[in-house]
């Protein structure tokens, strides 16, 4: 990945997580911007090392993921996240987020391995779907390759709208009171293989 080929994903994933519900409610209000940049540099850190970051050909949008199998915190890891934590996030947010973020990681299928997508993003100004399109190959590739579901949560519902469109089905919602937002659990299935 190359430095600008960096900075137009962490462009990317910012101005369109300016607008996202769950980052709203526990972000800094101060300099909403610089806390959104910093979750998506933190995001970004932890992805690249695990080789899950993917940037369409257009360059317009950015898709995050892992494998659960992949995915084990460093001790760099948890300083990093202090490190947002304390300039991007409320402070009465931590232990509410924590919560929040553990109870979704308890409503998903008890999979042995999975991709997960941790980021889907698209340049806010942008029209075409192409990039779109084009994260859609890449991940459902990946996944028939690997013969893994893909497993995705989303606040936003014109978005679930979306995802369904391309394959993924709905397996639970979830209203959390106290951000005051709605969570969709999709999952986009194994395909059969045929000989």
């Amino acid at each position: 990945m190359t430095k600008s080929d960096q900075e137009i994903i962490i462009s990317v994933v910012t101005n369109a997580f300016e607008q996202n519900p769950r980052a709203q409610a526990i972000m800094k209000q101060k300099n909403p911007t610089r806390s959104v940049r910093l979750m998506t540099e933190y995001a970004y850190n932890m992805v690249e090392r695990m080789d899950g970051i993917y940037l369409s050909e257009d360059k317009t949008t950015v898709l995050f993921y892992y494998l659960k199998s992949q995915y084990n915190r460093t001790l760099v890891d948890y300083l990093r996240y202090g490190s947002m934590f304390m300039k991007a996030i409320k402070p009465s947010q931590l232990f509410p987020t924590m919560k929040r973020e553990n109870y979704i990681a308890s409503l998903r299928p008890p999979y042995e391995d999975y991709i997960y997508v941790w980021v889907l993003a698209s340049d806010p100004n942008t029209t075409s779907i192409r990039g779109l399109a084009d994260i859609r190959d890449h991940l459902f590739g990946l996944s028939d390759k690997l013969q893994l579901p893909i497993l995705i949560e989303t606040t936003v519902e014109k978005v679930l709208k979306l995802y369904r469109y391309v394959g993924f089905e709905e397996y639970h919602k979830w209203h959390d009171k106290e951000a005051g937002i709605d969570v969709w659990f999709l999952e986009r299935m194994l395909k059969a293989v045929t000989d």
